[in-house]
């Protein structure tokens, strides 16, 4: 899952910003969270050498410390060479400084502009669909539901099941659920060949399993979750 990390010395514009991207995953259903909001640059630093995982930053540019932003992010940019960049700030004067040191920012949102809420949404959509529209076409599927769409990475998915509700079908994650209009049979068309039509009810990811139950029909997750497979199903899944 992508990560956000927020560097920002004061705790008012720390919180409030926290509070921004927090809103906007939820309303978006996007597939990411924050992983470090903090007012130390260290503790940044510390966090990218130990998962060197691509990820969005937001870091203020002053953070009245011995390490600057604009030096946070040279540093960042050295260790996550995708990364998205993002500088928040009251100093507009000092946006020569990321091109000084070729930290390659995605924006320079100033705190006090009445675009503010805008420019930070606008960049974690901008960040999360480029991320996940990567140079392999196949390593995601975009779904349109109703008034958005929806990029889902396809290591990240499970399972596939059918619900309830009629033509609505839901996607199993690791760490989220989501549901929208469709069917199995489409969406099998847009997978990738570990993707497997157990079930009428279910497309399973075989790269994710842990176990298959073959006395009760029932495959395991690696988190965990269950679904299940037919017995017409069960040798095309062992093979």
């Amino acid at each position: 899952m992508l990560k956000v990390i927020i560097c920002e010395d004061n705790a008012v514009h720390r919180g409030k910003l926290n509070n921004l991207i927090e809103n906007t995953i939820l309303r978006e259903e996007l597939s990411l969270e924050v992983a470090v909001c903090t007012a130390n640059p260290e503790e940044v630093i510390s966090y990218v050498q130990k998962n060197q995982n691509t990820s969005i930053y937001f870091l203020d540019v002053d953070l009245k410390n011995n390490i600057n932003g604009i030096r946070l992010g040279e540093t960042i940019r050295e260790m996550d060479s995708l990364g998205f960049i993002i500088f928040v700030t009251t100093h507009l004067e000092m946006s020569y400084l990321a091109f000084k040191y070729k930290v390659e920012a995605m924006d320079y949102v100033i705190k006090d502009d009445e675009d503010f809420k805008h420019r930070v949404n606008s960049c974690i959509l901008k960040a999360y669909n480029t991320y996940y529209k990567s140079e392999n076409k196949n390593g995601y599927i975009s779904i349109k539901d109703e008034s958005r769409i929806i990029n889902i990475k396809l290591f990240d998915i499970l399972f596939i099941e059918t619900t309830v509700v009629a033509h609505k079908i839901c996607v199993h994650e690791e760490d989220r659920r989501f549901a929208f209009y469709g069917n199995l049979k489409d969406i099998k068309e847009k997978l990738t060949p570990n993707f497997y039509r157990c079930h009428k009810s279910y497309i399973v990811n075989k790269d994710k399993i842990k176990e298959v139950d073959k006395k009760n029909n029932k495959i395991i997750m690696e988190n965990g979750e269950e679904c299940y497979v037919s017995f017409r199903y069960m040798k095309g899944l062992l093979a």
